[in-house]
């Protein structure tokens, strides 16, 4: 876990703690007694600081959504994004918790991992706004579904990557889900096709809006059907 203005703070060295056992063992398994063993205090320090698990759970996601978001601010300026990407490689060990979390999260079926990636698709959804703005990301018709995409996209990385790993022969030490080695393979390949598109022209696009575009009518066809 990267450190912080308040990490010396027991509060912060709880919920580093919390991040830690979460992403490691999950949400049910992990228990008050655990963190409190990693943190170095007492279980009912940590029900004084966050309440119950349940704080502590919301707390953890505050903290771990804020330094998504942070990074997706510095994505939106190539000298910031060039910094993020030569941070991790050289320091991957500092961001192992929070991409265990992340997972563990997205694989969570419950009102918080839900909650947890709808907030990364708000993210992205201003990421884009602000990249549109600053005339760095192309205007979209749809900018909500682009950023479902795109969140979703960037986040199965993290979901697939022992599969992601073994299809390119990479290295990746767990619970990192997505180590340096395959960082470095991925990279350019992905910035290529955000960077000039995949297809060479617009066939594809204008086949698809021509498809949605005829089922539509057909549909409305058959609301007004007697």
């Amino acid at each position: 876990m990267r450190s912080s203005a308040d990490d010396l703070t027991t509060r912060a060295r709880i919920r580093d703690a919390a991040i830690g056992l979460f992403g490691r063992d999950g949400f049910s398994r992990a228990t008050i007694r655990a963190v409190a063993t990693a943190a170095g205090v007492s279980p009912g320090l940590v029900i004084h600081h966050f309440g119950s698990k349940a704080g502590l759970r919301e707390a953890c996601d505050h903290h771990v959504l804020a330094q998504t978001a942070t990074q997706g601010r510095e994505k939106t300026d190539p000298g910031s994004t060039r910094q993020l990407i030569q941070d991790y490689l050289n320091h991957p060990d500092q961001y192992a918790d929070e991409i265990a979390y992340i997972r563990r999260s997205l694989g969570d079926e419950s009102e918080a991992g839900d909650a947890f990636f709808d907030t990364v698709v708000g993210q992205t959804q201003d990421i884009i706004n602000a990249g549109i703005a600053a005339g760095t990301i192309r205007d979209v018709d749809d900018v909500r579904t682009t950023a479902v995409v795109i969140a979703s996209n960037s986040l199965s990385m993290l979901m697939l990557g022992r599969h992601l790993s073994r299809a390119l022969d990479a290295y990746v030490p767990e619970p990192h889900g997505i180590g340096p080695d395959l960082l470095r393979q991925l990279t350019l390949p992905a910035l290529e096709i955000y960077t000039h598109g995949f297809y060479t022209d617009s066939r594809f696009l204008e086949a698809a809006r021509d498809a949605l575009r005829n089922n539509s009518s057909t549909n409305k066809g058959r609301e007004h059907a007697p």
